[in-house]
């Protein structure tokens, strides 16, 4: 095992992400605020290592609308024109009336054995790689100790109904936001027309695909094959059984102790009568047989996480 902290006055981080980025199999980036400007900075490792047939993923937070459109528009690209790579977005913690704000600087590098986990205060922004007075954490490992509990720190991340994967028609919204606070904050944050489209991105969120599917996403799943096999009305007992079924078949990355609840949470919060604020209206309780679900027209058209 080695251990460096490390300020950008004496080293730049940005130089050692280059590297590992050039070197490993595997690359796993999760940070706050990422900006078209450090996507530049690494732009030659992040082909480099993609044309090598490696892997790569980025989260990117959307708190304080500090992550740049140009971010968002050429990993959407990137993606379409390369394998290996996967970008996502971690919701804003304001528009999801959430007290969790995404404020992690992770960067996970493997290959075979060897593995480098970065942690400290680096934003993927050019100011965070080069100039900025940042200091980080590189731990290199060939039996990975701290590289696993970064690893699980990060999967926490991944494996939650926040993150999502942005496409052209959500950041097309994303960018008029974004523009508007840049203008002025304060005004844009009481402006009615930029708080519809606010609403409108969440609800784009909402139908987005992730890493996983979300628990509503199962359940709609568990419901329609159940109607295949002429099941109109599922117990939710049978709604359990399934879901964990499914779970379990695709290694799902879900907090089974608390799994039961999740799943009566989301069935309450979509219901049809629900008076959930942000209820979907998926799905319909029988008015014959206590705790027996079917899907609404909504969920049955429903596509999404």
């Amino acid at each position: 095992m080695a251990i460096q902290i490390l300020s950008n006055l004496n080293y730049p981080i940005g130089n050692i992400i280059n590297h590992e980025l050039q070197n490993a199999n595997s690359t796993r980036i999760a940070v706050a605020f990422l900006k078209h400007s450090g996507l530049k900075v690494i732009e030659d490792s992040l082909i480099y290592c993609l044309n090598n047939n490696a892997s790569v993923e980025i989260i990117a937070g959307l708190d304080f609308k500090s992550t740049d459109p140009q971010s968002i528009h050429y990993l959407i690209k990137l993606q379409k024109k390369v394998k290996g790579i996967k970008f996502y977005c971690y919701g804003d913690s304001v528009e999801h009336k959430t007290r969790v704000v995404f404020h992690p600087k992770i960067y996970l590098f493997s290959k075979g054995h060897e593995t480098t986990g970065i942690i400290g205060s680096t934003n993927l922004t050019r100011g965070g790689l080069l100039t900025n007075l940042e200091v980080n954490v590189v731990i290199k490992e060939t039996k990975p100790l701290y590289f696993s509990q970064l690893e699980a720190i990060y999967n926490s991340v991944k494996f939650t109904d926040s993150v999502f994967s942005p496409d052209e028609e959500y950041l097309a919204a994303y960018s008029d936001v974004y523009n508007a606070f840049l203008r002025n904050e304060e005004k844009a944050a009481k402006d009615k027309s930029i708080q519809k489209i606010v609403t409108e991105t969440i609800k784009r969120e909402e139908i987005l695909p992730g890493p996983v599917p979300s628990i509503k996403g199962v359940i709609i799943d568990v419901i329609k094959q159940k109607r295949k096999e002429a099941i109109e009305f599922v117990p939710l007992q049978t709604i359990y059984e399934e879901a964990e079924r499914i779970v379990e078949i695709k290694r799902l990355k879900y907090k089974m102790d608390t799994f039961r609840n999740s799943i009566r949470g989301e069935l309450n919060k979509h219901e049809v009568n629900s008076q959930h604020p942000d209820k979907m209206s998926l799905f319909i309780r029988s008015s014959e047989r206590k705790g027996y679900y079917s899907l609404t027209d909504k969920g049955k058209r429903y596509e999404g996480r």
